[in-house]
């Protein structure tokens, strides 16, 4: 994303050239009647059951070429498609060695002499650096010491240059490493998202666990588990952290060879080998799960109460046997704060180990994860705020706009129309082109449902939808094509050398962002348009459902796509980061880009009549809340993130190992903090609460506001309107407000709308 800066100036002038181009012939019927609110938009579909049903199984629409990507996937699970931007991808990469993290633990591929085999890290927030200055406060970034080898599961056999790594199993939450060398042996490390054991199985290769920390102790503390079937160590390290490792399956004796390898008696058949930091005082609960272990973890959620409510679980499918049934789980802060009852009785909170960047975990002794939510049903097309909740039908029959502001809004709305579509919206990249129909479409909300001007919002869509007619016909700057080798719809920009090309889309960055600016878009279209007695949703829906199925398709029966490729069900919010290598693991620059995604997603639902995908949606935003709340946006009283760090109010670019308060396009604060509010929605203010918005107004935005003189002046000011309304609406409405203050996505129709209507 290092080019968006450049990007962002270059567009903000295509933002206001105007142009009267010539608007096609056919019409909409003479009977038009006009909506007193989006169809079926004064609350959402009734549902209830599981939402994780298939968008489509169809194969992708012709119209996208199908293409093999320059850099495909080394190992595959059959024809199955493969996860891009999921804890595990450093481990599909070049030479396959950065971190994977699980929370709370990493592992990685060591190639270090001595120390081949599947290496083992877990850091403490006593571990955390900050800087670049250690003492500031609030300090620009942090992030925890990588490659610290605690443990290493190796092998006698193992030697330099005769391992190789495999990986399968590759779904959105596990994955299974294969390490294989020597005489034709290997060890194999199912990783699942929040275990609480490092586990491996070794066959026909003698076990050796090593520290590159060293051991300064080791003791025998007899058997555990079923029948005594499981052998129990204590590992103490040179850096005074207690491992403890249990031994099942095939049993044999272990000792330390030295103070870097502890090693089994004789090569394995099915020998068992579990690893886990264990502060003293917690064994008792550590033994109840030893011996099972997760070998992948799956996603299953039920909605109830007619759509209000839903439940999702993380089901962990054991293997091995333990005292308890079950096996440790760690669970995040987000995660702990919504279980259900049933899970809170599994869940021991005197045993926390500390994530990367996400808080302390809680221990709990279970196969599965089970979480509820109340979903945002009331949010749908018009505004909304958290201080003035309305549902689309209340709004309409509520919300009085005075005359002078409606004489306003339509005058802008009908200059704002007048800009040239096509040349805000075919652009040589997804993002912007994204952002230019998102914005026209907001004003169409304005006009249609608000003004309700017949003849401005027929006029503004048929350009709109001329516009995206060259997307859906696959003629754009840069069309997309179907990738086979990872399964998606990616843009042909940078298949030809050039990874970076538009942010990245070719190798799988950011495509909630891109497309879901796409997504709602098209609800917004396809409301208008039926309300007209058009369509257009009938000839335009699967080629958004592509799209959808792209960036969030919900099951694995659908075989063209992986499964939620860009939202991380463990850590409640989603990665933008996809084929690229990266010491720090996955990041995500934009929060509220990320919760647009989900908001398109509910509105696309609704608007086609998929029940379950709007539920999806609503269940996505509602973990969003929770998750960025904690660990991207940081009110008064935030004890998750460090007391160091909260002061920046917004985490800027989150990693799964470091947060830094910055961009990949610039330090200007109006950059780090607007990129988290940008663009401003209906779902803006579920997300962010007004007392976090005052804030952030308070400690840092007011004393730069005045100072920004472009696009990004329109964003702050808009996001005052999630607490302070009037002010905003102030701005907005005045005389001498200057057209440079709107950013590329966004209108001073909406802008007024927006404010005026909470």
């Amino acid at each position: 994303m290092g080019l968006k800066k450049d990007m962002l100036a270059r567009f903000l002038n295509k933002n206001h050239e105007h142009g009267n181009a010539e608007l096609p012939k056919h019409g909409y019927p003479a009977n038009f009647q006009q909506v007193l609110a989006p169809q079926g938009h004064n609350n959402s579909q009734k549902f209830n059951g599981n939402p994780m049903v298939p968008v489509s199984t169809d194969a992708p629409l012709g119209v996208f070429e199908q293409r093999d990507h320059p850099m495909p996937p080394p190992d595959r699970d059959g024809d199955n498609p493969v996860e891009t931007n999921k804890f595990y991808t450093n481990m599909l990469l070049e030479e396959r060695n950065l971190p994977a993290w699980t929370h709370p633990y990493s592992m990685w591929w060591s190639k270090i002499d001595n120390f081949w085999g599947l290496a083992v890290s877990h850091t403490t927030k006593e571990q955390r650096v900050f800087g670049p200055d250690p003492n500031s406060n609030p300090a620009q970034f942090y992030f925890c010491p990588a490659g610290i080898i605690s443990a290493n599961f190796s092998a006698r056999e193992f030697t330099g240059g005769n391992v190789r790594m495999r990986t399968s199993s590759m779904g959105p939450l596990s994955v299974t490493v294969a390490l294989e060398g020597g005489n034709g042996g290997n060890l194999t490390a199912p990783l699942a998202m929040g275990m609480g054991f490092v586990t491996t199985t070794y066959n026909n290769l003698t076990p050796l666990i090593q520290s590159q920390v060293g051991f300064r102790g080791m003791n025998k503390l007899g058997a555990v588990g079923p029948n005594g079937a499981v052998h129990k160590y204590e590992l103490l390290l040179n850096n005074n952290v207690r491992w403890l490792c249990y031994v099942s399956g095939q049993t044999m004796d272990f000792n330390l060879a030295d103070m870097n390898n502890f090693v089994g008696s004789g090569l394995s058949n099915g020998t068992i080998i579990q690893i886990a930091s264990a502060p003293q005082g917690t064994d008792a609960v550590y033994d109840q799960a030893a011996g099972a272990y997760a070998l992948t973890a799956d996603i299953e959620a039920n909605v109830t109460d007619d759509g209000a409510k839903a439940t999702y679980r993380i089901k962990y499918n054991l293997a091995g046997q333990s005292s308890s049934g079950n096996t440790m789980i760690f669970a995040l802060p987000h995660q702990v704060s919504s279980f259900t009852e049933n899970t809170k009785s599994k869940m021991h909170p005197n045993i926390q180990l500390d994530s990367t960047v996400m808080g302390p975990m809680t221990a709990c002794l279970t196969s599965d994860l089970e979480m509820e939510e109340t979903l945002p049903c009331d949010i749908g097309f018009l505004p909304w705020a958290q201080f003035s909740a309305k549902s689309d039908e209340e709004f309409l029959s509520q919300t009085k706009y005075d005359a002078q502001t409606m004489d306003l809004m339509k005058q802008v709305a009908a200059e704002e129309l007048d800009q040239d579509m096509k040349g805000q919206t075919n652009l040589d990249s997804m993002y912007f082109s994204g952002k230019g129909f998102d914005k026209f479409a907001f004003i169409l909300t304005v006009t249609h449902y608000i003004l309700k001007d017949q003849e401005l919002t027929k006029r503004g869509l048929e350009k709109l939808t001329t516009a995206l007619s060259t997307f859906v016909s696959n003629k754009q700057i840069n069309p997309l094509a179907y990738d086979r080798s990872w399964k998606g719809l990616v843009s042909v920009a940078g298949l030809g050398g050039d990874a970076n090309a538009d942010f990245g889309n070719s190798f799988y960055n950011d495509h909630h962002f891109h497309y879901g600016y796409f997504i709602r878009a098209a609800a917004v279209i396809g409301s208008i348009d039926r309300d007209l007695g058009g369509n257009w949703l009938n000839e335009n829906k699967e080629w958004i459902n592509n799209l959808v199925r792209d960036v969030s398709n919900p099951s694995p029966q659908d075989k063209y796509f992986p499964v939620f490729r860009s939202f991380d069900w463990f850590t409640g919010h989603s990665w933008a980061k996809g084929l690229f290598l990266s010491g720090d693991g996955k990041d995500e620059e934009s929060s509220s880009e990320d919760y647009h995604f989900a908001y398109a997603l509910k509105l696309w639902g609704k608007t086609i009549g998929d029940a379950a995908m709007e539920a999806r949606g609503n269940l996505i935003l509602a973990i969003m809340r929770r998750s960025m709340n904690l660990y991207m946006l940081y009110s008064d009283g935030n004890t998750v993130e460090p007391q160091q760090f909260v002061g920046n109010r917004v985490s800027g670019i989150m990693f799964e190992n470091k947060v830094d308060h910055a961009t990949y396009f610039g330090l200007n604060p109006e950059y780090i903090q607007g990129i988290h509010m940008i663009p401003l929605t209906p779902a803006s203010s579920y997300v962010r609460n007004p007392d976090f918005v005052r804030q952030e107004w308070d400690s840092i935005i007011s004393k730069i506001v005045n100072s920004v003189d472009d696009g990004w002046k329109g964003i702050l000011k808009l996001n005052q309107a999630l607490y302070d309304p009037n002010q905003s609406a102030q701005f907005f409405t005045s005389k001498d407000f200057k057209s440079q203050w709107l950013d590329p996505g966004m209108s001073r129709t909406w802008a007024i709308a927006l404010a005026k209507g909470i």
